[in-house]
């Protein structure tokens, strides 16, 4: 399984090396931002541990450029671990946030932990109502035969809503399962990414075709059509 790592440090760089492939990954690692694009699309890592701070760029601009490329999980990795870099980080769309210096444990802990809740009884067959295919084992989401450009917390909405489909996921599960947060936290980031999905989606809220609102409950999605 392929890890990103992206640090303008070399020692970092060696660091979560080590600690990757003592773990049984295979890290993939560069300091270049570029490069970092490049790796995405051509190797397909299963998660991107990004430094936040990289010379001449944003952390979470690339992350995001990177999302346009392909719908993969960003872990940061930063020495800055003040509460308002951390809730933009989120608030971006990242899986989670580790701060500088770390163990190896806390490092691949965060990792499959990410990786499980992606995991988490995710079905194998795709799922396909009218111009919409999400595809699960390639964490792929089409419209019309066109990829869609979702960010990682767009896709694990998408598929959690679209793996339950023909059920409300309340806003209680939607916190816990894609967000791993408390159930009864905030719910104006879910209404937000909806709102976000919609919009991809050309969902009319008043009218919807993919997602559904059960007012003061949650969301659901139609049943898929069956295979074939």
């Amino acid at each position: 399984m392929r890890i990103l790592a992206v640090d303008d440090e070399p020692e970092a760089l060696r660091y979560v090396r080590d600690s990757l492939v003592k773990s049984g990954f295979e890290p993939l690692l560069t300091a270049d931002p570029d490069e970092a694009r490049r790796l995405v699309e051509d190797e397909k890592p299963r998660l991107v541990l990004l430094d936040l701070m990289l010379p001449g760029t944003d952390g979470i601009e690339l992350m995001r450029e990177i999302g346009r490329t392909a719908n993969v999980p960003v872990i940061f990795v930063s020495a800055y671990g003040q509460d308002q870099l951390v809730a933009r980080a989120f608030d971006a769309g990242a899986a989670d946030y580790v701060v500088k210096p770390f163990s190896p444990t806390e490092l691949v802990a965060r990792i499959r932990a990410v990786l499980r809740r992606l995991d988490a009884q995710q079905p194998s067959a795709p799922y396909v109502l009218g111009d919409l295919t999400v595809d699960y084992e390639e964490r792929q989401v089409t419209l019309a035969g066109q990829p869609l450009e979702l960010t990682d917390i767009e896709y694990r909405t998408l598929a959690e809503l679209s793996a339950n489909a023909g059920r409300v996921s309340t806003y209680e599960q939607l916190l816990r399962r894609v967000w791993d947060l408390d159930g009864d936290g905030d719910v104006g980031p879910i209404r937000t990414v909806i709102h976000a999905l919609r919009t991809r989606l050309g969902d009319n809220a008043s009218d919807p075709t993919y997602i559904f609102t059960q007012p003061r409950v949650g969301y659901r999605m139609p049943r898929g059509e069956p295979a074939g």
